[in-house]
This record gives C-alpha cells, sequence and structure tokens, in this order.
C-alpha cells in the first residue's frame, strides 16, 4: 500500500530518538540506519491513484486519503477531477474543494495538466448531504451535470491542495 508520510526529516540517532520521543530503540538492530536521514512522521495517509480509487472505492470510503494526480478537467472555482489514463476501467476522479472556513485555503490558480497532491475525505456523491455538510452552491447548470455524471460514485472532498514533489517518472 502506498503511504504519503509528511514531517520533519532528521538525522537518525537512535539515543537521540529514544530520549526526544520516548522511544525504546534497540540500538544494534538500527545501527544501520544511524546518521541517515529519517523521517519523523507528523501524518500518514494511504496514496492511492485515482483510477485505484474509483475502480474499488468501498476501502477509501470515509478515510482521509492523499491522492496524487494530474488535473483533468476544471469545472468551476471549487470543481475538479484528476485524471485516470492507467487503468482499464476506471474514471477520473471528481474533487471538491469546500467553501467552509475549517478548510485550508483553496489555490485557486490550479490549472489543467498541472500535478497536485488533493488530501481530504472520500465519499459518494449525493448532492444533498455535500451542499449540507459542505456548504456547497453550485448553480444549478453545474449541479445538474454533477449530479448526471457522478451521482452516487466517489467524491474527495478535499481540506489540502499542494503541489506534487514526485518527479513525473515515478508518478506512472
Amino acid at each position: 500500500t502506498e503511504l504519503q508520510i509528511t514531517g520533519e526529516v532528521k538525522q537518525f540517532a537512535s539515543a537521540d530518538f529514544n530520549k526526544e520521543y520516548k522511544l525504546k530503540l534497540n540500538s544494534k538492530e538500527y545501527e544501520k540506519f544511524e546518521g541517515k536521514a529519517a523521517i519523523v512522521a507528523q501524518s500518514i495517509a494511504l496514496a492511492p491513484k485515482p483510477g485505484e480509487i474509483t475502480s474499488s472505492p468501498d476501502e477509501y470510503y470515509n478515510k482521509v486519503i492523499a491522492v496524487p494526480g494530474k488535473i483533468e478537467d476544471v469545472t468551476g472555482e471549487n470543481v475538479f477531477t484528476l485524471d485516470e489514463d492507467k487503468l482499464i476501467g476506471a474514471d477520473d476522479l471528481l474533487v471538491l474543494v469546500p467553501n467552509n472556513k475549517d478548510v485550508v485555503p483553496y489555490q485557486k490558480n490550479v490549472k489543467k495538466g498541472e500535478t497536485v497532491v488533493a488530501t481530504g475525505k472520500l465519499q459518494k456523491f449525493v448532492v444533498a448531504d455535500l451542499e449540507k455538510e459542505y456548504e456547497f452552491t453550485w448553480d444549478d447548470g453545474i449541479k445538474t451535470k454533477l449530479e448526471a455524471d457522478y451521482k452516487d460514485k466517489p467524491v474527495l472532498v478535499v481540506n489540502t491542495i499542494y503541489p506534487s514533489a514526485l518527479p513525473d517518472s515515478l508518478e506512472k
């Protein structure tokens, strides 16, 4: 399972880590890591590709996930899709950016073709639930199109979007 791990990179020293993080690492078992870079994790999230989600969404519903992908279509200020061109039978993943205050501000300059990581919670696309929970206020044209295309399909409701740090060759 691919994961996204964010945190601070430090030089590993088992004695220091044991003291600072109240661990009980056996220095013999970890001696090959001494002096090397280590990530002190602040968050860990599943990092499936868009097609893995749309082809088997049940394992990701109501979980926080970090999805790397290329922006395919930008439908509006708070609606876009992440491209899935690798898996046969898989669809692009719909991404929604809530307007409410609890969400990290959306970078409104995202563009088609840009590679990003979108982090948030996966849920089924049910207009009434999404409008109530996240205060979406789509115009009737966008709402009708979204409901026709995505009703009961997976949707990622994000809390952060940032440029992907992965080189293009690793994303494929």
